[in-house]
This record gives structure tokens, C-alpha cells and sequence, in this order.
């Protein structure tokens, strides 16, 4: 039995989280920074996780079959690097004395990528358990795609450590109501009680009943003593148990004391994020019973202790899958052969991106951008099993819905259509979870305007480098009589400003295809597709010369690429527009006017013009490629950028003799038709208007 297990271990464990102890301390000393409230208070949990509940090997910290820890309340990191160092892991006792130091492993909260085991990176609050929600998902996802009868080679947990402040974000409430509605039993929580915040105790600002909010979730509430191992135990039995018969997400609520060990600090706000003194630490070591008070001191016994519970506990599931996992691979292919090969897509990193050659001619018509999108996610789809995702709230809006598949639903977990409800900030923090378990490459989608409230979980996606997919549809004005509360002007400039973030604004339904491959071209970078709910033109029938797939994928690749070139006398006054999205085909209709028009008679005769097209889905790039922006965007040449939106960031591609047809104020509700008349961005209105431009420009010179 699992308790008495850990009972025969109680001595071994207590010795490991005293270690842990005397290390947050010494370090977060030495630092002079950092959160020594969680390591004391949270050390018994942390130490109970790793060397008793989890199964997990340092031997091997991506085998798909481990449980995952996530330490949501990230700012007490140094809580899992010393449990990190403890196990095994790349994590030395020089790095944990390099804690909060430039280029050192050990960073001020945990950074997944950057430190061997931790799964997540974690600090805003309530980001982490919501991480967790979808790597709890992932896991019941692959268990229904690759377990077959007696053989169960997905089959882990998601471990949770949470605080009062992310329950108090509402993310967590998001994400934890669809965990409750999607029955992810595999999914157990944490919850640190200790009846702290920085400004004080909890009764100040959170007096909820959090056991019920949970059970109203759909979570099963059971409790325990934060620095009592069989009681930990025991709500993991409990746990297991009425599983079985109930399956649901588990939340432990865990009493116990913050700064536990320091008779001066124990269970005092201050705590939480200030650095204790030599004296206080010395103190500490005292009253935890250890001898020797040199700083960064481990008692050998602590790391024979931790050998002895890994192997005891934590390595006998990974060890066993070493032995026989060939053979138990083999066995379980004849029982289901079709079942490799969905092994096979689902553990490989390698995606299948190209469509072109299937879809070029089919979006060769005029279509929203969100209805290529559409079907271009469909035929991706067709070729890439592990494509899943889904809208919070506006699947038929967002043309996302995976028409061959199923939805996942409580206990049905093998469709791969998502319904994430209202939910758009938890939404993007799930995919993100989807993402870092493995076996998936998710999307999720809504209109534009809300990124606003996944714009958190965008960055920490850009921030891990997970490839999620970001669909935000309804990208201008042109949502029309919603109004300007749905009317997104600054959203796009405000997205192309977070680093490692592929934004992509295509233009037509080609360069909607195109993106897509792009995006799931991509291992280490997520992507924002900003798609229209109008219908667009196809930029081929403007064109003389159609673009090939080839040229329209290296223009993505670049952020700009040339769609009309200067065909007029050398001696024409020269004009560059550069636009993305809707408004390229309007600024080609513009181009072709101006092409065939004069300035006036400025000086007594007529001034041809000589006109250059470019599209831009991504000016953020191409402002980065200075050789790329010179050959399309000429210094000497008026250049006029065109985009349905804020003009920030444009300016760096027009400079001071450019300009820029945006929108710098919020929308207006009305039809389309009369909000492109309204904002002037009609092909009629951009002519004149460079016109216009180019007089004044003349006359000044």
C-alpha cells in the first residue's frame, strides 16, 4: 500500500526536505533576492512529489510516459532546482549557488528549455496550473490514440504546486472549470494554504471558500497536512482510488506554514519574498537540527536518502519501460498494427507541411481569408494527425472545426476538435500545455480583438518558444456593426511587438495557405495568423504575372515580397505601397489608377508616375532584414504603407518622406462597406490620397 510505503520512508524524506530547506535559504541569501517563503514552507510537498508520488527518471527527463511536475507558484523556484539537484538532474550545486545570476541555470523563476527537468516556465500566476490543464489533457488525448487493451504506454500524472495568488487570477478558474467539465483525472493539484500574500494575511483580499469553488468546478476537494508525508499520501490514495470508480481532477488542499524551519519568520508575510539574514539562516539550521552551518553544506545523507526513494519509488516505472519497451511495443502493434504507426506520428517532431501542390488552384478564388484558413487547416489536417485544436467559443466563425474528427468530451478523449468555451485566456494557456507535453501541435482560435486576453499566454509562448498556433480572425473594422468593442486597431502593431512571435497578415487566400505551412513549418516559434471575416480578392487576377506557391512562401519567410514592380519611363516620379492584408488587393487597384494619371501641371506639364506594389504580412520582419527592406522599399522612393490599423511600427519602413494610411482611433459600428468609405481605405480614396502626398512632397522640394 502506497501509505505505508511512504511511512516506512518518513526519515529519508525528512532528510531530503531538509536539504532542500538549507539550500533555498543559503541561496536566496546569496542572491540577496528572491522568494525563500515557498522553499521552506513548500519543501515536504515538493520533496513527497519528486522522491515518492512522481514516476520520473534524471536518467531520461523527456521520456513521454513521465509525470509532470509544475510548479505554478514559480517564483519560489528555488524549491524545485534543489529538488531538481537532489533527483539527479543537470542542475549542480554550483548552479544553485549561481541562483538569479546571469546565463545560470538556476534563473529567478523556473524557464522550460533553460533548466533540465523543469516542464514549464511559471511566474505570472495562475499560468502554471492552466499550463498543466492542458498537459493533463494531452496525456488522456494519447492514452485514447496509444493505448491498446493491456498494454497503457501513456499512463502518467500532472502535479500541480499552486498558491493562493493563482487562484485569485482568474486564468486558474478558466482553465480549471474546463478541467472539472473534461473529468482529467490524471490532473492533481496542490494547493499551498499557507495564509500569506506579500500585503499580508490571506483574510485581507481572499476569504472564498475554495473547496467548494472547486467542487462546484467538478473537482474532487480532499485535504492534508503540508508537512506530514502519510498525510500527502494518503490524499493520493484517496485520490487513486475514487478514481476508479469517479474519475475526476483532484485538488489537495495543504495546511501548513510559510517559512516553515525559521523560528523568527515562520508563517509572517515577509517571508514570502524577502531574503533572510546570515543570522536568521543560521537560526533556522538550528532549529531544523543541522550541524554544520556552512553555507551551501548538503549532508551526505540527504543525497543516499534520495538515491534510496528514486529507486524506490520515482524509477522503477521508467526502468521497466527501458527493459521491455521494445517488446512491449511489438506486442502491443500486433494487437492494434495501425496503432504504430499512430506511435509513430505522435512521437516524431517532423510535420508534413506541404499542401500547396493540393490547394494552390483551389484558392485561386475570392474568399475571407478565415474561410482559406479553413480549409487549409482541413487538408494539413488530412496529413498531420497530431494537428488538434479548437475556438473559444466561435468554431464556425473562426473556421476551425476539424470536420473528420470528433470533439473531445468528459471521458471521450480521441476527437481532436476542442470546444474551450468562453475561455480565451485559458484557452491559449492550454495549447501552450498541449504543446509542452508532446505527441501534439495545437491551435486555438478567436476573434483578434480578444487577443487582448491571451496576450499573456501568447508571450509566455513566444517566451518557451512552443510552436502553439494563435488564429485570430475579424482581423479590422470590417467586422462591421459589432462595433469598435469588436473592431481590433492596435492589436496587430501591439502582437508584431513581442519578440519570437510569428505574426502573419496574409492578403488573400494564397497567402493564407502559405502561412499555414509556414507556421507549422516552425519547432521553436508560435505564430498569429490575423485573418479576415470579408471576402478578398485573389491578388492573381490583378496581376500580369500570377506568383507561384515557391514565391509566396519565400515573401512570408521575408515579411515583404514584391507583387508589382516599376514598369514606367526611368524619368516617371517613382512610388512605392506597401500594405498587408485586406487592404494590399485595394492598394493594387490604387497602384494600377495612379499608374495611368498625372500629378497636375506643378510645373507647367504633366508628371507620370511609376508605381511599386508590395505585399507585407509581416512588417516586423522585414524591418529586422535591412537588405531584404532596401531592395523593396528604396530609401530615395516615396514609400506609402497601407494597413486597417494603428500605424505604429510603419514608420520604420516609410521613414520621414513616407506615410502611412492607418487607423490611430478606434472603430465604428456600421456595415463594412460604409467603415472602408468612412476611414478612407477605399482603392479610390488611398489614390487620391497619395496623390495628395506626393503634391505636397513636390512643393516642398
Amino acid at each position: 500500500m502506497f501509505v505505508e510505503r511512504v511511512r516506512s520512508h518518513e526519515s529519508q524524506l525528512k532528510t531530503i526536505a531538509t536539504a532542500v530547506r538549507c539550500m533555498g535559504m543559503d541561496a536566496v541569501l546569496k542572491a540577496k533576492s528572491g522568494h525563500v517563503g515557498l522553499p521552506l514552507g513548500g519543501a515536504d510537498i515538493g520533496t513527497f512529489l519528486y522522491f515518492a508520488a512522481m514516476q520520473h527518471s534524471p536518467e531520461d527527463s523527456h521520456w513521454l510516459n513521465r509525470d509532470r511536475f509544475v510548479l505554478s507558484a514559480g517564483h519560489g523556484s528555488m524549491l524545485q532546482y534543489a529538488l531538481l539537484h537532489l533527483s539527479g538532474y543537470n542542475v549542480s550545486l554550483s548552479d544553485i549557488k549561481n541562483f538569479r545570476q546571469l546565463n545560470s541555470k538556476t534563473p529567478g523563476h523556473p524557464e522550460f528549455g533553460h533548466t533540465e527537468g523543469v516542464e514549464v516556465t511559471t511566474g505570472p500566476l495562475g499560468q502554471g496550473i492552466a499550463n498543466a490543464v492542458g498537459m493533463a489533457l494531452a496525456e488522456r488525448m494519447l492514452a485514447a490514440r496509444l493505448n491498446v487493451g493491456n498494454h497503457q504506454p501513456i499512463n502518467h500524472k500532472t502535479y500541480v504546486l499552486l498558491g493562493d495568488g493563482c487562484l485569485m487570477e482568474g486564468i486558474s478558474s478558466e482553465a480549471c472549470s474546463l478541467a472539472g467539465h473534461l473529468k482529467l483525472d490524471k490532473l492533481v493539484a496542490f494547493y499551498d494554504a499557507n495564509n500569506i500574500t506579500i500585503d499580508g494575511t490571506i483574510d485581507i483580499t481572499f476569504t472564498e471558500n475554495v473547496g467548494q469553488r472547486f467542487e462546484a468546478f467538478g473537482w474532487r476537494v480532499l485535504h492534508a497536512d503540508s508537512h506530514n508525508f502519510v498525510s500527502l499520501a494518503q490524499a493520493i490514495d484517496t485520490s487513486d482510488k475514487e478514481n476508479n470508480s469517479s474519475p475526476r481532477p483532484t485538488l489537495v488542499i495543504c495546511t501548513g506554514v510559510a517559512g516553515k524551519g525559521s523560528p523568527k519568520w515562520e508563517g509572517q508575510p515577509k517571508i514570502h519574498g524577502n531574503p533572510m539574514t546570515a543570522d536568521d539562516v543560521i537560526e533556522a539550521k538550528k532549529n531544523l537540527g543541522v550541524g554544520n552551518f556552512e553555507s551551501f553544506y548538503v549532508d551526505e545523507a540527504a543525497y543516499i536518502a534520495a538515491k534510496t526513494c528514486l529507486k524506490d519509488f520515482a524509477l522503477p516505472a521508467y526502468e521497466k519501460w527501458k527493459k521491455n519497451s521494445e517488446a512491449m511495443l511489438n506486442e502491443w502493434s500486433k494487437q492494434n498494427p495501425k496503432a504504430l504507426n499512430t506511435w509513430t506520428a505522435h512521437t516524431a517532431s517532423q510535420v508534413n507541411v506541404d499542401v500547396a501542390d493540393t490547394l494552390w488552384d483551389a484558392l485561386g478564388t475570392k474568399m475571407a481569408t478565415r474561410v482559406a484558413s479553413g480549409k487549409t487547416l482541413a487538408c494539413l489536417a488530412e496529413a498531420n494527425p497530431t494537428l488538434i485544436g479548437g475556438s473559444a467559443d466561435l468554431a464556425g466563425s473562426n473556421n476551425t472545426t476539424l470536420a473528420n474528427s470528433s470533439f473531445v468530451q468528459p471521458g471521450e478523449y480521441s476527437g481532436r476538435n476542442i470546444h474551450f468555451g468562453v475561455r480565451e485566456h485559458a484557452m491559449a494557456a492550454i495549447s501552450n500545455g498541449l504543446a509542452l507535453h508532446g505527441g501534439f501541435r495545437p491551435y486555438c482560435a478567436t476573434f483578434a480583438v480578444f487577443s487582448d486576453y491571451m496576450r499573456p499566454s501568447i508571450r509566455l509562448a513566444a517566451l518557451m518558444k512552443v510552436p502553439t498556433i494563435f488564429v485570430l480572425t475579424h482581423d479590422s473594422y470590417a467586422v462591421g456593426e459589432d462595433g469598435p468593442t469588436h473592431q481590433p486597431i492596435e492589436h496587430a502593431a501591439s502582437l508584431r511587438c513581442i519578440p519570437n512571435l510569428e505574426v502573419l497578415r496574409p492578403a488573400d487566400a494564397r497567402e493564407t495557405l502559405m502561412a499555414w505551412e509556414l507556421a507549422l513549418s516552425h519547432s521553436e516559434t508560435p505564430t498569429a495568423l490575423l485573418l479576415t471575416r470579408q471576402d478578398v480578392a485573389n491578388l492573381d487576377d490583378t496581376l500580369t504575372t500570377p506568383r507561384t506557391a515557391k514565391e509566396v512562401a519565400q515573401g512570408l519567410r521575408a515579411g515583404a515580397y514584391l507583387l508589382k514592380d516599376f514598369d514606367a519611363p526611368q524619368h516617371a516620379q517613382k512610388l512605392t505601397f506597401i500594405a498587408s492584408g485586406s487592404e494590399v488587393a485595394a492598394t493594387l487597384q490604387a497602384a494600377q489608377w495612379l499608374q495611368q494619371q498625372s500629378l497636375g501641371t506643378l510645373s507647367g506639364e504633366g508628371v507620370q508616375l511609376n508605381v511599386r506594389v508590395v505585399s507585407c504580412p509581416a512588417p516586423q520582419k522585414l524591418v529586422r532584414d535591412p537588405v531584404t527592406l532596401a531592395r523593396l522599399v528604396p530609401e530615395n522612393i516615396p514609400t506609402i504603407a497601407v494597413e486597417a490599423g494603428s500605424a505604429f511600427g510603419w514608420g520604420d519602413i516609410v521613414g520621414r518622406r513616407g506615410a502611412i494610411f492607418g487607423i490611430n482611433h478606434f472603430g465604428a459600428s456600421a456595415p463594412a462597406v460604409t467603415l472602408t468609405h468612412a476611414f478612407g481605405l477605399t482603392s479610390e480614396a488611398i489614390a487620391q490620397r497619395a496623390l495628395n502626398h506626393l503634391k505636397l512632397r513636390l512643393r516642398s522640394e
